[in-house]
């Protein structure tokens, strides 16, 4: 069993986990720092130069810039209805901390950005993490369905999860359904691995589980294209 959690507060820096899918193509990092009385921003966030498809990599930075705007004014918004409740409840506020970090992985021309955004607001958070995956070489943006060659796979891998989470209190096991083709993964050392946003199958505590696919469940199920890129 391998499942992997990613947990409000312990988000890795972002980072390229791998070797550049090609040398014309590069991940570099945007930084934003500043803050109020109200609420403290730290953001960093992935930028993609490089792609073949000029308007693929506008479009996909847009998407990455726009989750990030959205979850920061929407935590701006929610700190500044604190200190306004505040002043009229007359308690003592908070301040609250907005974190945005990623990761980037690549392998065999399939780039992985993993973009997590988090509101610590004195409760238990809560992480949203959207993933970014792109075939380098055919300039297209992937979701799981492009992988395989049938819709198939879903009840495969579908039963493979519900085997890891049975039995595990930690787990919503009687109220999942399987996965669809648009279920989040990324792709990361020859792995494919799929993601589950924080409450979508678990209690808080778990945090946002990520399940690795034993290659196995995947061999025969591929678009050609894909069949060499797990092991």
């Amino acid at each position: 069993l391998t499942i992997g959690f990613l947990a409000a507060g312990n988000v890795l820096q972002g980072r390229l986990l791998a070797t550049r899918p090609q040398p014309e193509v590069s991940v570099s990092e945007a930084l934003i720092s500043r803050g109020s009385d109200e609420i403290v921003l730290d953001i960093r966030y992935p930028a993609v130069s490089g792609l073949h498809d000029a308007a693929l990599e506008q479009a996909l930075n847009e998407s990455i810039r726009a989750q990030v705007d959205a979850a920061a004014d929407a935590a701006e918004a929610e700190a500044a209805a604190l200190w306004q409740e505040a002043e009229t409840e007359g308690f003592a506020p908070w301040i609250y901390v907005f974190h945005t970090d990623y990761e980037a992985y690549c392998t065999r021309g399939i780039l992985s950005l993993r973009v997590t955004t988090a509101l610590d607001n004195g409760g238990v958070g809560f992480p949203h993490t959207v993933y970014y995956n792109i075939d380098i070489a055919r300039s297209r943006r992937l979701c799981l369905d492009d992988l395989f060659a049938s819709g198939g796979y879903r009840e495969t891998l579908s039963a493979y999860i519900k085997r890891q989470i049975s039995g595990n209190p930690r787990f919503f096991a009687d109220e999942f359904t399987g996965i669809t083709g648009r279920t989040a993964f990324f792709v990361r050392g020859g792995r494919l691995y799929i993601a589950f946003a924080k409450y979508e199958i678990a209690s808080g505590m778990t945090g946002e589980p990520v399940f690795a696919i034993p290659s196995r469940l995947l061999h025969g199920r591929l678009r050609p294209e894909y069949a060499g890129l797990f092991r």
